[in-house]
């Protein structure tokens, strides 16, 4: 509720400052308020006030989605396997860590689209081949 005789027009101008600074920043307000040394209880209640005294909805940053990287291969001696085609290189696999559960059926799912379901016991040296071939692009 706003309460207009208790009004300090300085205070109000720095939260109003925050508030831009924060819409802009993607932070969250609880990583937002530690970089600034602001109390989350405070800035709650301001950002509450300030949309009471302007009339609006109370503002929610714009945060751009997060980009997903996959980790970096663990083993960097790997041959890259050879290409038939003219259309240049093929990219170097990136691999994931997973955890294998015993006596459960192994999904995997590659750049290309395509699902694998590998059987317990299945040959690790077939597996590669396949997966290999699968990833080489089609000439």
């Amino acid at each position: 509720m706003a309460r207009p005789h208790l009004r300090d027009p300085k205070l109000e101008q720095f939260w109003r400052a925050k508030l831009k600074t924060w819409l802009a920043s993607g932070l969250n307000i609880r990583a937002f308020c530690r970089k600034h040394r602001l109390t989350e209880p405070s800035f709650y209640a301001w950002r509450r006030e300030l949309a009471a005294r302007d009339g609006t909805a109370i503002p929610m940053p714009v945060v751009p989605p997060k980009r997903v990287v996959p980790p970096k291969p663990a083993v960097t001696n790997r041959r890259t396997p050879t290409r038939s085609c003219a259309a240049g290189p093929a990219p170097r696999p990136r691999f994931v860590a997973l955890r294998v559960v015993p006596d459960a059926p192994l999904e995997l799912v590659l750049r290309t689209g395509h699902v694998l379901r590998v059987p317990p016991g299945y040959d690790a040296s077939h597996l590669r081949a396949v997966v290999a071939a699968l990833a080489a692009a089609p000439c």
